[in-house]
């Protein structure tokens, strides 16, 4: 019965090289006596028997060669099964060739050290103790058949000795070979799970990662996917691409940060991207080769969040000291302008409108403290998942209904896929609601009041949404100064509300900014973050 195949051993390639050797020295044997160059002492005892032998030698040297390559029986098997045929004909050819003066008793030891350095265990013991049996065994039977003249036990002896150091020698080499083997096979899994290790964290990191060489053409060594999507790129680079094919502004400040010694790098806004991005660059130096740069790519979303939960600790404190110091006095104020307008000595019109005036700007002081506390008691953010395109629906029938408007008041447009996002429900509804009440406010005399648009951006795969009015739009002067506290148009407005807008989107790690409309008006647009990033 054929024994199945051991093909879970690695020693198979240095089996098939000791047959070549095989195949090699039978080969020579028997082509060098056809064509008579062999030496004189082949075949000096019986030439006919050595050619055929060496023949034989050869056909088995091929077969063997065949059931290497098909792993027709376990691999120990097959050692020791071609060893042994091997001492068997290297005696015979010996014998053939006039006995241990040939010197062909020296491929024995060939043959030993082979299948020493390819068994396990004390194998390598057997063969050398079965090749000196077959030498004395010769040895032996020609001194009693007197088929040479002379005998040679001496001779036989050393062969033998020779025969177990060899295995020693092969044994003791084999299993260091081995041991080397094994700890070279632990040190190469620890390394490829360190280099399976670092791409997982590399991949998956919320940082942008981008290696490049030091050359003129800032080739790409590694670039993961978050920098992709941070730099709003269709496509990832591939290795060795120039870098400045795909980010040129990107290039630039890596080579003013290379030639200005204290370069200290701004926010950074791709043209492709929709956030604004904190670049680190760092050197990596390897001993006997070029340097290359390390690009750290942050949204800066993510560190105004930071910055933000640390500002609104100590505000939430100025805060509530100042709005107690001052809502003190200004109660009393109030109650003293009720009591002096409640007065029969105030008749005078003039009087009445100034005590008026104290009144409305008194509540607009509140308010205004309202507002502040509003905004540093927000809290902690409660991050949900929230399917976007069922929670726009939503939005505009409550609002419809609160504001009292037409089914036609709202337009709504939604050109991708439902999307989930990571939000705070309550502080999204709280952002939205103001934006619109802003846009209500300047679009009553158009229909539709209001316009939303629910995309997915194409570069950076970020879902968005678009709140468009139909007012009169913002002055070009004042398109940078609508998000900062306390700016505004109108004479009874704080100015904190597209600030404190402004804040929570970054504090849900999102970011609303006021974008070009072709029409007229105002389209404000929230990016919200990638759901898995959440």
């Amino acid at each position: 019965m054929m024994t199945k195949p051991d093909n879970s051993r690695d020693d198979w390639n240095p089996l098939y090289l000791f047959n070549i050797y095989r195949i090699i020295i039978s080969a020579f044997f028997w082509v060098s006596y056809l064509f008579g160059v062999a030496p004189n002492f082949f075949g000096q005892q019986d030439k006919s028997a050595f050619f055929l032998l060496s023949l034989a030698y050869f056909g088995l040297a091929l077969l063997f060669n065949h059931a290497i390559r098909r792993r027709w029986l376990n691999f120990d098997i097959q050692v020791i099964t071609q060893v042994l045929i091997d001492i068997a004909i290297i005696t015979l050819l010996m014998h053939f060739s006039g006995g241990l003066n040939s010197g062909l008793g020296m491929l024995l030891v060939v043959a030993i050290a082979g299948g020493s350095l390819l068994t396990q265990g004390k194998t390598a013991f057997f063969f050398a103790a079965m090749a000196s049996i077959a030498v004395l065994t010769h040895v032996t039977l020609v001194d009693i058949y007197r088929w040479f003249t002379t005998t040679s036990y001496t001779h036989a002896g050393m062969l033998g000795i020779s025969f177990f150091a060899t295995a020693f020698l092969a044994h003791s080499l084999a299993r260091r070979i081995r041991v080397s083997e094994a700890l070279a096979e632990e040190r190469g899994q620890h390394v490829q799970y360190l280099y399976e290790l670092n791409r997982q964290i590399v991949e998956h990191i919320q940082s942008g990662i981008i290696v490049v060489d030091n050359t003129l053409f800032r080739r790409v060594q590694l670039f993961n996917d978050t920098a992709q999507s941070l730099l709003g790129l269709s496509e990832q680079p591939k290795y060795g691409d120039e870098l400045g094919k795909w980010s040129p502004e990107l290039v630039e400040e890596l080579n003013q940060w290379r030639q200005i010694k204290e370069y200290h790098p701004q926010l950074f806004h791709p043209p492709k991207a929709e956030v604004d991005l904190l670049i680190n660059f760092m050197r990596l130096n390897r001993a006997g080769q070029m340097g290359t740069s390390l690009i750290v790519l942050e949204d800066a979303t993510l560190t105004a969040q930071r910055a933000q939960q640390l500002k609104l600790a100590s505000l939430g404190r100025l805060t509530t000291s100042i709005a107690h110091e001052v809502r003190n006095p200004l109660d009393a104020i109030s109650r003293s302008g009720q009591l002096l307008a409640s007065s029969p000595n105030i008749q005078d019109n003039d009087d009445k409108r100034l005590l008026q005036i104290i009144a409305n700007n008194i509540q607009r002081v509140n308010t205004l403290i309202e507002n502040i506390l509003q905004f540093t008691r927000r809290g902690q953010v409660y991050t949900q998942y929230i399917d976007l395109d069922d929670w726009v629906h939503q939005f505009i029938e409550e609002i419809t209904l609160e504001r009292h408007l037409n089914s036609g008041d709202i337009s709504l447009d939604i050109e991708t896929l439902p999307q989930r996002i990571g939000f705070d429900p309550i502080q999204l509804y709280q952002v939205v609601t103001n934006i619109c009440e802003n846009g209500l406010r300047y679009s009553q005399n158009n229909q539709p009041k209001l316009h939303f648009r629910l995309k997915l951006s194409s570069e950076s795969k970020r879902p968005y949404l678009d709140i468009q009015d139909f007012g009169k739009g913002v002055d070009a002067e004042n398109k940078s100064k609508i998000f900062e506290p306390f700016f505004t148009t109108e004479t009874r407005g704080t100015g904190l509300g597209l600030y404190i807008a402004k804040e929570i989107c970054e504090a849900n790690q999102a970011v609303l900014h006021l974008i070009e409309s072709e029409q007229q008006g105002c389209c404000f647009r929230i990016t919200f973050t990638e759901l898995e990033k959440v």
